[in-house]
Parts: structure tokens; sequence; C-alpha cells
């Protein structure tokens, strides 16, 4: 399906404590046991995918923890790689890292020529160290600059073709002060290596070029949203870098659309349980755990089917965390069609 995504959460542990990120959060119950995601077992969800024909369009290693801190990260990543080259379980890899570890073992590991599409997502946030501190909890502004910058020399001095840098900066009010000197920044850093990278705003585009992306900050209410919301754009338009047309959309205060999380997002926790999004960070709607039933049999059983056909008709009522949420009007969240619904229905009746 268009935009579909599978997120693999390969630890819940992590080097900094974004004030954005439920890792800040103290209590969190998704922090009340860390560690990271059973090797075996990924193996184990590439190889049922492989079997069981599914499909999405992109695998993000990343949830609520740092994936380089897996000690088996290199393995897991090259893994996925042959598996969607050979058995088209992905048309693309994306990773999210804060780069504090990037050393050269993990670009070794990352750096190839296949056939499949890979981004790279540097979570950098802040032209300052000053900043960084206050948004990432830690002063670690100068290791995730001078490594990200590093990977990129290293990828042009390779002549690798994948992964694709996207230099990523969460735009909120706490930074947007900031923002234009990021810009600049990495555009100078392209510039000196003869790149011309492309500046974007909500979505990353298909390409080779390093990206300088600008993300939405989503928010807990929608009164935060919508504040947010009018600062990206007005930064946004200021510099005359692009944006999707729903950025302009105004936000509705319940979800009485069909959320495409049901069909097109699953999430995989560093334990194996399986939810439907990355909000539901306390596992509210978990359907299972891979450990115990395979991820074909959970995705396409028929109590998930039974969901789905509910929030079809726009039936939250007993999903919780759902029944007044109004993610689905961000600029972040991957839209479903009533098309593309009927064609999911029909597929799972002819199985």
């Amino acid at each position: 399906m268009p935009g579909s995504y599978l997120v693999l959460e390969l630890s819940n542990l992590c080097n900094l404590a974004c004030v954005h990120c439920a890792v800040s959060e103290a209590e969190h119950p998704h922090h009340k046991s860390v560690g990271s995601f059973d090797i075996n077992l990924a193996n184990q969800l590439f190889e049922d995918m492989a079997r069981s024909g599914i499909h999405f369009d992109t695998l993000i290693f990343f949830w609520l923890g740092e994936p380089l801190l897996h000690p088996h990260f290199c393995s897991i990543y090259q893994q996925a790689l042959r598996f969607s080259v050979r058995y088209n379980i992905f048309s693309r890899i994306e990773v999210h890292t804060n780069a504090i570890l990037m050393d050269i073992n993990i670009i070794d590991a990352l750096l190839n020529s296949a056939s499949i599409p890979q981004r790279l997502h540097l979570s950098l946030d802040a032209a300052t160290e000053e900043t960084y501190k206050k948004i990432k909890g830690r002063d670690q502004f100068i290791a995730a600059v001078r490594h990200s910058a590093f990977f990129l020399r290293t990828k042009v001095g390779r002549g690798a073709l994948w992964p694709r840098p996207v230099f990523q900066y969460i735009l909120g009010s706490n930074n947007v002060h900031e923002a234009k000197a990021f810009l600049e920044h990495w555009t100078d850093v392209c510039t000196e290596l003869q790149l011309q990278p492309q500046v974007v705003g909500g979505n990353v585009p298909p390409g080779q070029d390093p990206v300088i992306f600008f993300r939405q900050l989503d928010c807990p209410t929608r009164e935060q949203q919508e504040k947010e919301n009018a600062l990206f754009l007005e930064f946004l338009q200021k510099e005359d870098i692009p944006h999707p047309p729903k950025a302009e959309a105004p936000i509705l205060t319940k979800n009485l659309q069909p959320c495409s999380g049901f069909w097109k997002s699953p999430v995989l926790d560093w334990q194996g349980n399986l939810t439907f999004c990355t909000r539901d960070n306390s596992l509210k709607n978990s359907i299972g755990n891979i450990q115990e039933t395979p991820f074909s049999q959970l995705w396409l059983s028929a109590q998930t089917q039974s969901i789905r056909n509910a929030v079809a008709a726009g039936n939250y009522s007993d999903l919780s965390l759902c029944s007044s949420c109004f993610i689905p009007r961000s600029l972040n969240h991957t839209e479903i069609s009533s098309e593309e619904i009927t064609t999911f229905s029909e597929y799972m009746r002819t199985r």
C-alpha cells in the first residue's frame, strides 16, 4: 500500500533524553524494562514476511530508543537489506539515529550500492551546543555534528550509492530561532563536497542527493499542535522551502476518519509486541507478540481485520487511545483512501 511502513524498535535504550520523546518522561511505562530486539527474532520476522508475501514500502529502524545501541545493529541492517533485495519485503530502508555512535565500523556496514533505496536520518535539531542540550537533554552536539559530517565525507569518498543522508531538524518553538543557521551550515558542508542538497519540509522526496529536512513537531494536544503548525509553516514560507499541501489544513478535534495505521504502519517494540501506531507507546492497542505468534498471522488475522472494519466505519469505541486522536490530520501522518481499504478487504476475503 502506498506510504506503508513497518517500524522496528531495535532498542528502547537511548543515550539522549529529547524533550519531544517519551524517553525524557520519568516512569514512562515503555521504559520500565529496557533491552534490545533479539537478533534471531529479527531473522524470523524477515523470513516470515518473505514466506507470506508481505510487503511494506519502508522499514524504519527506530522508535523510542537509539538503534545504534543495539549490539548487532550492523548484522540486522544487512539482513534486512538482503531480504529486501531477494524477496521484496521492503522497497526502502530507513534508520533514524542521533549519530553519536556513528563510528567507522557502523559506516562500513551501512555504505552500499544495493538496488534498494536507503535513508539515514541524522536527527540533529539544533545549530548550537546550548540549544542542542536543551532539546536533547545532554551535551553531545559536537559528536553528533562531527559524526554526521564524517559519514557524508566517507560516503562521497567511497562513491557509495546508499544510504542517502537526511540532516533532520524537528522544528518547534524551542529551536525555530536557529533553524536558518542549521540550513546554512549543512548547505555549506554539502557545497564543500560539491553536492547540491535538497531542502524540504514535511516529506522527503525520492532521490539520491543529501537532504536538509525540516519536520513538523507532533504535540499531545490540539491547541499545542495548532501553534506549532503555524510556526512550522511560517518558517517554510519565509525560507521558500517546499511543503505538502496538507501543512495548511486545519486540525480536527476528533478523529472521525479511518486511521491508516491499522493498514499501513505496524509497530514492533523491542520485545516483539505488535501495535498500530508509534503514539501507542503504552501498547494499549497491541494485538500480540511475534515471539509467540508470527507477524503474518497477527497482521492478517480475523481479529485484526475486525478492528480494521470498525475503524473503516469511523468506530473507535473499543480503541480508547484513538477515539479523540487528531494525529491523522498531522503533516507526519500517512493517508489512506476508501479504495485502498476496499482493496485490502477484498484481499483478506480471498486468502
